[in-house]
Formats: C-alpha cells, sequence, structure tokens
C-alpha cells in the first residue's frame, strides 16, 4: 500500500497507538521488585545471574537482525511480534509454579529469551513507522514535539507502574485492601508473588490488541536504494536479503559520520549512566537510605522524564549538536562527581544525573537519527544505536566486574563481608568519572581524526 492512499486518519492513527505502545510496552509492573520476584520463585542468585547474561545476549544478537526485518518485511510486522513475544514471556510466568521444580529455570530461560527477542523487535521499528507516518502527512517537523509528548506519558505510566506493582507484592497491604472490601478471602503468598505478572499479562494483552490497528507506511525502500522495484528476491537471496540490508545501512552509517558519531556519543553517555542505575539500589544502601523508599525513588526519578522531554526538545531546537553533546557530558561528570562523595541521604540528588541522562540521550539521539536517515534504512540504524547502548552497557559490566575484584583482594579479610562489600562499592564509585573521562576524551579525539567537515555538529537551528 502506498503513502498515497492510506487515509489521513489512520495515519493519525499510527501516531496515537505509537504513544500507547511505548507506554504500555514499559509498563511493567514486577519492574520494581525485579529481583526478589525472581527469587521468590525458587531460583537461585546463581541461576538469576545467568538468566540475565542470556537476556543481554539475546538483544545484542538479536538488534540489528530485526531492524533489517523490519525495513525489509514490515515495521508493523515487527511491532506486532514484539507485543506478542511480552505476552508469550508473562504467560510463562503465570504457567510456572512458584517453588523450587525441574524446569522452573527452563521455564524462566524462556521467558528471558522471548523479552530479548521482544526488546530487539521494538527497538528502532516502533520509531521508524511513527516517524514515516508522520513524513506522509507531511509533518516531520513535529517529531520532537511527538518525543516529548511520548517521554512525558511514558515517565507517567512507569511511575504509575512501579508504586503499583511495589504495593501489590505486599501481602499485608493486599490483603488489607480485600479485607476493607468487606471480603474474608485471604491471598497466599504464591498469588501474591504472581500479581505483578497478572497485571504486566493483561497489559502485554492490551498491548497487542493496539498493535494490531496499525497501519504499513510504504517506505520507498526499492526506490531510495536503486533497486528494480519490482522483482522481490526469493530462496537463498531472500533468506540474505536481511544481511544485505545490514550491510546497506552499515555502510550509509560509516559513510555519514554525523549518524555515526550521534550513535557513539549515545554509546559514551549511556554507558556511564545505566551502569550506575544497575547499582543504584546497592548506593542508595550506602547512603542510609532505607529500602522502603527505593520504589518511591524510582518512581521519582522516572517523573524526571518529563523534565528531561522538554529540555531536550529545547536544546535540539535551539542549539547545536555538539553543544548538546557538552552540555550532557557536564551534566553527567557532575553527577558522577557528586556520588563519589557518599553524601547520607542527599546524595540521592547527584544520582538524579545518572537517571535522566538516558532519558535524555534516547531522546536526542532519536531526534538526530531519524532525521537523517532514510526511510528505507531508518529501522536498521536505529537499531545500531540499540546494539552499541548494549554493547556500551556490556563493556562497562565487564570492566566493573574485573575493578570490584580487584578492589576486594586489597581488603583486610578480618572484616565482615558486608563491611567488605560497601567499602568496595563505595572505592568502585571513584572509577566512574574516570571511565567517562576516557571515553569522553577518545571520541574527540576519533572526531578530530574522522570528521573534516564539522559544520554539522556545530550547526544551530534555523528558527
Amino acid at each position: 500500500m502506498s503513502n498515497s492512499v492510506i487515509p489521513q486518519a489512520q495515519l493519525e492513527g499510527n501516531l496515537r497507538r505509537y504513544v500507547l505502545f511505548r507506554v504500555l510496552y514499559s509498563a511493567r509492573f514486577y519492574y520494581p521488585v525485579f529481583t526478589v520476584l525472581f527469587l521468590d520463585y525458587g531460583l537461585t542468585l546463581e541461576q538469576f545471574a545467568v538468566l540475565n547474561m542470556v537476556w543481554a545476549l539475546t538483544i545484542v544478537l538479536a538488534e540489528v537482525p530485526s531492524g533489517a526485518l523490519a525495513d525489509i518485511v514490515g515495521r508493523k510486522r515487527l511491532v506486532v511480534y514484539a507485543a506478542f513475544l511480552m505476552v508469550i514471556e508473562m504467560a510463562v510466568l503465570l504457567w510456572v509454579p512458584v517453588g523450587e521444580s525441574s524446569f522452573l529455570f527452563l521455564a524462566f530461560l524462556v521467558n528471558r529469551i522471548c523479552s530479548g527477542l521482544s526488546e530487539a523487535a521494538a527497538s528502532g521499528a516502533d520509531e521508524a513507522l511513527a516517524y514515516d507516518s508522520l513524513k506522509a502527512l507531511g509533518r516531520e517537523s513535529e517529531w520532537a514535539h511527538l518525543l516529548e509528548r511520548t517521554t512525558r506519558l511514558v515517565a507517567i505510566g512507569f511511575f504509575t507502574t512501579m508504586i503499583t506493582g511495589a504495593l501489590v507484592y505486599d501481602a499485608d497491604v493486599v490483603n488489607s485492601a480485600i479485607g476493607v472490601l468487606g471480603s474474608g478471602l485471604v491471598l497466599e503468598p504464591e498469588a501474591i508473588i504472581k500479581l505483578p505478572v497478572v497485571l504486566t499479562f493483561l497489559t502485554a494483552c492490551l498491548l497487542l490488541i493496539i498493535t494490531l490497528g496499525l497501519k504499513e507506511v510504504e517506505t520507498g525502500t526499492d526506490t531510495e536504494s536503486g533497486a528494480a522495484g519490482q522483482h522481490r528476491p526469493s530462496g537463498l537471496a531472500q533468506l540474505l536479503e536481511p544481511f544485505r540490508q545490514i550491510l546497506t545501512a552499515a555502510r550509509w552509517t560509516v559513510n555519514h559520520r554525523f549518524v555515526l558519531f550521534v550513535i557513539l556519543a549515545a554509546l559514551v553517555l549511556d554507558s556511564v549512566a545505566r551502569q550506575f542505575v544497575v547499582l543504584a539500589s546497592e548506593y542508595y544502601r550506602v547512603i542510609d537510605i532505607p529500602p522502603a523508599w527505593f520504589g518511591f525513588i524510582g518512581a521519582g526519578m522516572s517523573l524526571i522524564g518529563i523534565l528531561n522531554a522538554r529540555v531536550s526538545k529545547h536544546l535540539v531546537s535551539n542549539h547545536s549538536p555538539l553543544f548538546n553533546f557538552a552540555l550532557l557530558s557536564a551534566i553527567l561528570m557532575l553527577g558522577l562527581l557528586g556520588l563519589t562523595l557518599v553524601i547520607p541521604w542527599f546524595g540521592v540528588l547527584f544520582a538524579i544525573g545518572a537517571f535522566a541522562m538516558m532519558g535524555m540521550v534516547s531522546f536526542q539521539s532519536s531526534f538526530y537519527i531519524n532525521r537523517e536517515v532514510d526511510s528505507a534504512h531508518r529501522a536498521t540504524v536505529l537499531s545500531f544505536r540499540g546494539l552499541a547502548l548494549n554493547l556500551g552497557l556490556g563493556l562497562a559490566s565487564l570492566l566493573y566486574t574485573a575493578l570490584i575484584a580487584a578492589i576486594r583482594r586489597g581488603k583486610d579479610q578480618d572484616l565482615s563481608a558486608e563491611l567488605v562489600q560497601e567499602l568496595v562499592f563505595i572505592e568502585s564509585l571513584r572509577a566512574f568519572p574516570l571511565y567517562f573521562l576516557l571515553l569522553f576524551v577518545g571520541l574527540l579525539a576519533l572526531g578530530r581524526l574522522l570528521i573534516k567537515n564539522r559544520r554539522h555538529f556545530t550547526r544551530v537551528p534555523k528558527k
């Protein structure tokens, strides 16, 4: 179907469904109790670590092929596929009984693989479909506004699910609420454990229904790529088509240095910030914040996304990409330096920089990449960004693990395990500013070497 015969109302519907997809896809009620949920089901810490590694590896392996498939077979199909996999991953957790069993780990393995494949399928395809819908409407200039609105609503949705998920996991709260309603029912712990899963499963089902209503937008791939347009590959050629798409998009990205360095800048900022966010709960404990407050802090951090969206929209509309990168780098460095002070309670303010960074990086990289990339390669290039961010986090995690081991070897073995863990963590915080500085300087040096014409990076948007 070509853009000319897609009614305007359906294109507008794509935009609304894109926003709903982003909100509901992020609305996972088990997030505030993620680790505890897995352990309460009966898994060990070692199994939990293995499952997270499988999840990350699945995303890395599927990220770019999924983006290429979105450009070839259609963005809607990949978005629907992502929603369907979310239904499957939650259905598995609903089905598997709580408690140790011979198939418990296998069930969670299926859950993590489905989750990783879903994340990879959704990455880029939804944005590409939304942007192409705006393009078909002749309103590409509204992309920053749509991103701001989406980010704001995602933050509100995430805030709501963080609070709700934590509350429904508390047996006293749930049974007290049931008692207020006048019912004599008392839920067993096994049922309480699954309540966040039930809510997320229902959300996933609604999400699947919403994605089925999307309308595919013709990207004009054949015209833009110079292909014949009338002859579609078949047989072996069809199997190789996604890899050709990846290579074509990779060559395009390498030759368009602005897009390449947007992706690399996102990697530099996001990898350091995200590595701290993974460890945030331990930081809160070290600065004497009671665990009961962790969920509320996480919910509060999600609301920062509302401010992030407004600030990011202003930055991309009024300042050059180089200025924006320098500003985000300064905010992150200030936050990382503040974290090393380990100030009781008030130290949480410095964590805002890391949490804010992920949202601002996502907004600005999405804005710049979608603005520059042609429709034929949009989802694939966006998947390169997702791949880069996951690889950046993987490298940061690997280096952090090695650092922790090195610091721990130098500690007095007569100290208690809890004290050693706290001292090691505090000392490891000092490496974050240094690691970010090395990445920052390395990126600038690479840019000086590879970029001859810097006008694209220093150009201020016209009013």
